[in-house]
């Protein structure tokens, strides 16, 4: 399982990148790309420390795209060192956590790591949709591409 999902978390890093990288080739930039990614980005805080049981920033905040790319590398290094102390017995405990309403949950960490990693795929798809026809390269974030880089 370890093996797996620290795939998928390679996976959310390289993808995350791909899309910063053609939100700065944009001739202007676009309001809501930068929103969607910023949320993206909190989100992945926002499961991490759900997790771990720390205080939860928000879910939407709007940032520069310098800042993203901060956001971007400081998550990188949170998520590499949570992976790197979990072994495969650890993704199947349950975590007790509590939703942005304050509702009490429980779910095994594999499936919530699931979700973390679903959601940043959705919101990258809204990214990209908003992109079509705005800058000349694509950035192509689809799991085959990062499986053949």
């Amino acid at each position: 399982m370890k093996e797996h999902l620290t795939q998928f978390l390679g996976y959310e890093k390289w993808a995350n990148k791909k899309i910063l990288d053609g939100l700065k080739t944009l001739p202007e930039q676009d309001e809501r790309c930068l929103e969607l990614m910023a949320h993206i980005l909190l989100v992945q805080m926002v499961w991490h420390n759900r997790i771990v049981n720390q205080p939860q920033p928000p879910i939407w905040d709007k940032r520069s795209l310098d800042e993203l790319y901060k956001m971007h590398e400081t998550n990188n290094k949170t998520l590499d060192a949570f992976f790197e102390k979990l072994t495969d017995k650890d993704f199947y405990n349950v975590v007790k956590y509590k939703d942005s309403k304050g509702n009490p949950y429980e779910n095994a960490l594999k499936d919530l790591l699931t979700h973390f990693f679903n959601h940043g795929t959705h919101h990258r798809g809204q990214i990209k949709e908003r992109l079509r026809g705005k800058i000349v390269e694509m950035p192509l974030t689809d799991f085959i591409f990062f499986l053949r880089e």
